[in-house]
């Protein structure tokens, strides 16, 4: 007679571990059959779901000694693969294969629950499920964020399309304008020096393209601005996913024009006015890696930041968010140092204003299109109706009933009114079978 096998140990995660329940299986059962036996067994605490939505990952999780893995177990907002190191177990793969030999006193399997189930009323109190189901929608928040970092050097249109979904931004739209309505004159436009690049990538040149800057862009003529030089810092850009973006970008850039201040101040990626990606030949992948930079640049900085990806030749692109899309304009080289001194002579007057004191009004008043360029923070703003929480001074005249309603309403509301949830269903169709 063949030795009896031992169950399948399991926990719904956000349960604590003292809820572990076993499972029962034969040779041929399947992790589907296995879901199924799961949502019979433990149907109480499940709700408007059916078994095909639970989630099941294998784990190795010991509890006969205290690991990080049991630890993050009394946290329900930890994440089922970075922190219980969980893989995601699919439908036809077979139980017995995939757990050989299963430790004695070991989690061997995470039940994960959709958001939307609400485990029922005997399960907990309404705060109760209301703050499961705000763990849960955490939860799912970070596994998207978690799934991928990108090098902004290597950033593609797919990852800018999945930007700009992101954010809901409308398509890039390229632009055309004359001087004059760029808010320049011909006296401004002055003939610029051609620069020329030696065999050495582009980086290692900054101690010739730096003196070049400084001298088409007339720095000297700017008191409180300066050409930053982050080379030396490979994570000048890098910023990690979170509410106004779905990856993790890492990287640096060429060149900026920042506030003077800020570099006695260590600060300079606060203060970021102008990004320079130099490039020795601009490619058309080039513009997602300038998108990227503009992004980054534009949530560190405290300024709407303009960028510009250029050869310092005969190419010169800016880019800048405006209503909410990105805007782009190409122009000559003359035109486009005018076009950036000028942008750089508004920067000079807005902080002499601030060191005296004085409305900002005067420096800030639109001339041109590029000075109405936008923060991307201003631009992403919350769905969250307003009425939501002022609904609170009127507990006292509601029902039980209706208070909670209330309040999963406003889980919800706010969970799908973040810019992430547009990342979900690509989410969920890109998990294991």
């Amino acid at each position: 007679m063949p030795p009896k096998k031992a169950p399948i140990y399991c926990l719904v995660h956000g349960i604590p571990e003292v809820s572990v329940f076993g499972i029962k299986y034969d040779k041929n059962t399947t992790v589907d059959e296995f879901k199924e036996t799961i949502y019979t067994k433990k149907k109480n605490a499940f709700a408007n779901i059916d078994y095909p939505d639970l989630t099941l990952y294998q784990v190795n999780i010991d509890l006969n000694t205290q690991n990080p893995q049991r630890t993050a177990l009394t946290n329900p907002n930890s994440n089922i693969v970075g922190d219980l190191g969980g893989q995601v177990l699919r439908p036809m793969d077979n139980i017995e294969e995939k757990f050989t030999a299963p430790a004695n006193g070991h989690i061997h399997i995470i039940v994960d629950v959709p958001a939307v189930a609400l485990p029922v009323a005997a399960e907990g109190s309404d705060n109760e499920i209301l703050i499961r189901l705000e763990n849960k929608v955490d939860s799912i928040i970070k596994n998207v964020q978690q799934q991928s970092e990108q090098q902004i050097s290597s950033v593609s249109a797919r990852d800018w399309d999945k930007i700009q979904a992101f954010h809901g931004l409308d398509n890039i739209e390229a632009i055309n304008l004359s001087i004059e309505h760029l808010g320049l004159n011909a006296n401004d436009i002055v003939n610029v020096n051609s620069f020329g690049w030696d065999e050495r990538n582009e980086r290692a040149q900054n101690d010739r393209y730096i003196p070049h800057l400084n001298q088409i862009l007339r720095i000297g003529t700017y008191r409180t601005l300066t050409i930053f030089d982050p080379t030396s810092n490979a994570d000048f850009f890098t910023t990690d996913a979170g509410i106004y973006l779905p990856l993790r970008l890492a990287g640096t850039t060429d060149a900026v024009v920042v506030d003077r201040f800020s570099v006695a101040a260590m600060f300079p990626d606060c203060h970021i006015r102008i990004v320079l990606e130099l490039k020795k030949r601009v490619e058309n992948k080039d513009r997602y890696q300038a998108l990227a930079k503009l992004t980054t640049s534009d949530l560190r900085s405290n300024h709407a930041v303009l960028t510009v990806l250029t050869d310092l030749n005969d190419t010169w692109v800016f880019f800048w968010f405006e209503q909410k899309k990105v805007k782009t304009l190409t122009l000559p080289r003359n035109t486009a140092v005018a076009l950036i001194n000028n942008n750089m002579k508004l920067a000079n007057q807005e902080n002499m204003a601030k060191e005296n004191n004085q409305s900002e009004e005067a420096s800030t008043e639109e001339q041109g299109p590029l000075p109405k360029r936008q923060k991307l923070k201003h631009i992403v703003t919350s769905n969250v109706s307003s009425d939501i929480d002022p609904m609170e001074d009127f507990f006292d005249m509601m029902t039980e009933e209706e208070i909670f309603r209330y309040k999963t309403k406003r889980v919800l509301t706010q969970f799908f009114s973040k810019p992430i949830f547009s990342e979900l269903n690509n989410y969920q169709r890109t998990l294991p079978l």
